[in-house]
């Protein structure tokens, strides 16, 4: 009896668990940190934001263009190169990025950040990372000064990806 208790406590334990969430007619936040604006005119972004991340102008965000999901970073600095690394669970890979524009930001305390598309080889691989994403612990991103924790991303990014239609 013991041991089939222990089995069934290690199975559920490996279960994902449903992430808080809390909604209004604007938004919804899951664990506290993942935000999904419901505005249309926003194309179903998704923005892990802290106000640590804000105040550092660092964001990470998943976004809806056309069809397809879209993910984008944002600094504080325009950035160097052609690519920007990012590792999930210590599991690091390099992605071409392309830089997206200007935009003046009124909690970022110098006014400007500089925005990035990641650009993925393919759908299969961009399907990947965010699949390494949902099942992660903390993603860190070249460049930036603070960590995206994955708490909550799982069902945040399956339930962004309704908006990509």
């Amino acid at each position: 009896m013991r041991r089939l208790a222990l089995a069934l406590f290690a199975c559920t334990a490996a279960l994902p668990l449903r992430a808080e969430v809390v909604e209004n007619d604007l938004l919804k936040v899951f664990e506290e940190k993942w935000v999904q604006s419901k505005d249309p005119s926003q194309n179903g972004i998704l923005m892990y934001l802290t106000q640590e991340r804000s105040a550092a102008g660092e964001y990470f965000s998943i976004r809806c263009e056309g069809s397809a999901q879209s993910i984008r970073l944002a600094y504080p600095k325009r950035r160097p190169g052609n690519d920007i690394g990012v590792t999930v669970d210590g599991t690091s890979t390099r992605v071409p990025a392309n830089f997206t524009g200007k935009t003046k930001d009124p909690h970022f305390r110098k006014g400007n950040i500089f925005s990035y598309e990641l650009v993925f080889a393919d759908i299969q691989t961009q399907t990947a990372f965010l699949e390494s994403v949902r099942r992660g612990r903390m993603l860190t991103v070249e460049g930036q000064s603070l960590p995206v924790e994955l708490a909550g991303a799982s069902q945040a990014i399956r339930e962004q990806a309704t908006y990509c239609r």
